[in-house]
């Protein structure tokens, strides 16, 4: 369950503190997630201290939202199950204009194997979960050189570790650079890219790449631009060595109107074709966003995702569309205030994904609608993303060896109604699915229905009720009812 804060002035300038306390009480008839026959009840009792800081200096940035949460279980009484969560990035001004420091922080539960259970809250003991964190910090350089070009100079130093032994830790260091410009035809555009990546897993084989690129872009008016995209990637993926491949490819940027856009490129790559799309539409009170892309990844989407999530990101959309006049300051307020009164959770991840221990080519599709009305509000995502593990056992071909392809599909939907003004109804339902390509493999299809009632009881202070029910069949069988209480209070 989300419990999030509204961030309230505590200093003067433009720094807010905002600390926070909320205690949660879960009554499950199946606290460890076990089959049917081996249930066991309890009453979990969990207490979040937190706090959240969001301001800008002169040269510095910082958005940070740190929790503990500490389950104390009335019946197991020996389980500790203590979880933190962080989620921070800031900006340093080094140098005015030219050099940048940037640092991001998370700390996140992430699932050990795609098959394993799915819980419904922090309150259950769920041995397919791992605290994991991460870090980064980057410093770069940017600027215009002899004033016919835009460079941009960055390294990255990336640090990913998990509490569990059967996960791996990763570190990586990249570093890249862009230059960029315009000719003499003001239409037409150039670019170079370039970077050089090292991974080193604790558990894994290390490995190295490098990718080179030229963009030559054509705009034939200030809506639509055509781009040809040439270069070369190295790496040792699926080899000793490093094997070389040239790529080539098309992209488009087509903006019919400040409500559409459609962003997309495709190349060949070493995989096969790549492809990056990017399209979203808004109304006054919706918004409809479409992600496409089949690339690399080093971990799940959740390891160092710095977002506030979905839900957010759909109605910060909406809510700053719908008056230019308010400040990033009070749309988040508009935007965190409105998911807690509504029970709304502000990622609303449906396909959670799997820690690795080697790089991966995931092709990833995602789509997510939401709709705010006066009284009434829906959130729909559906995200379907499939993995195939890149090791020596693979060779540089099209069509990977079926049996290393793992799909994972989900969907959630999340109905508020709003009863009062200070009282709101939710409805949410989601389902999570992971397979094989193999016929007689079998799978782990997890669906939920929660409900919820949320009211305010002073501007400082929210408290919920709900109820769930979860049922998990497949590799990992499970059903689980529970009935839950919150109160939360920010300072």
């Amino acid at each position: 369950m989300f419990l999030g804060a509204t961030l309230i002035p505590a200093q003067a300038a433009n720094w807010k503190i905002t600390p926070s306390i909320a205690v949660q009480e879960t009554l499950t008839d199946n606290v460890f997630l076990s089959s049917s026959a081996n249930k066991t009840g309890d009453l979990v009792t969990g207490i979040t201290p937190g706090i959240t800081i969001d301001g800008q200096g002169s040269r510095a940035k910082l958005r940070l939202g740190y929790s503990y949460t500490e389950n104390l279980y009335l019946r197991e009484t020996s389980q500790r199950n203590g979880q933190n969560s962080l989620n921070a990035i800031g900006t340093l001004e080094a140098f005015e204009d030219h050099l940048f420091i940037d640092a991001t922080g998370t700390i996140s539960q992430q699932y050990l194997s795609a098959f394993g259970a799915v819980s419904p809250s922090t309150a259950n003991v769920d041995r397919n979960r791992t605290e994991t964190s991460s870090y980064s910090l980057s410093p770069y350089l940017k600027g215009r050189l002899l004033g016919w070009a835009d460079y941009l100079l960055r390294y990255r130093a990336i640090t990913t570790s998990s509490k569990s032994s059967l996960a791996s830790n990763l570190d990586s260091r990249e570093w890249s650079g862009r230059l960029g410009g315009t000719t003499r035809w003001s239409h037409i555009t150039w670019a170079l890219d370039a970077s050089q990546l090292t991974n080193d897993y604790s558990v894994g084989r290390d490995s190295e790449a490098s990718n080179y690129s030229i963009y030559l872009s054509y705009r034939f008016d200030p809506q639509f631009q055509v781009s040809l995209i040439g270069g070369r990637e190295s790496n040792d993926y699926v080899s000793l060595d490093q094997q070389t491949t040239y790529t080539r490819g098309v992209g488009f940027d087509w903006t019919p109107s400040l409500r559409t856009q459609l962003k997309a490129t495709v190349r060949n790559r070493f995989f096969g074709t790549g492809y990056d799309v990017d399209f979203h539409h808004r109304r006054p009170r919706s918004l409809v966003t479409f992600r496409a892309s089949k690339d690399v990844s080093l971990q799940p989407p959740g390891v160092g995702n710095t977002s506030q999530g979905n839900n957010y990101n759909a109605f910060y959309s909406i809510i700053a569309a719908s008056d230019p006049t308010l400040t990033p300051d009070a749309i988040n307020a508009q935007v965190t205030q409105l998911l807690l009164e509504r029970g709304i959770p502000a990622d609303g991840t449906v396909v959670n994904g799997y820690l690795t221990d080697r790089p991966q080519v995931q092709e990833l599709q995602q789509l997510t609608a939401a709709l705010m009305g006066a009284r009434n509000t829906v959130t729909f995502i559906a995200t379907r993303s499939e993995q195939q593990g890149l090791s020596l056992l693979n060779g540089l071909t099209n069509n990977y060896a079926l049996p290393g392809r793992i799909l994972q599909r989900g969907y959630g939907i999340v109905w508020a109604h709003r009863l009062t003004g200070l009282s709101s109804l939710s409805l949410s339902l989601n389902q999570q699915r992971s397979s094989t390509y193999i016929a007689t493999s079998p799978e782990t299809t997890t669906s939920g229905a929660y409900l919820l009632f949320s009211t305010r009881l002073s501007p400082k202070t929210n408290i919920n009720v709900g109820a769930r029910r979860v049922i998990s069949s497949g590799v990992t069988s499970y059903t689980e009812s529970a009935l839950t209480g919150a109160i939360f209070h920010r300072f």
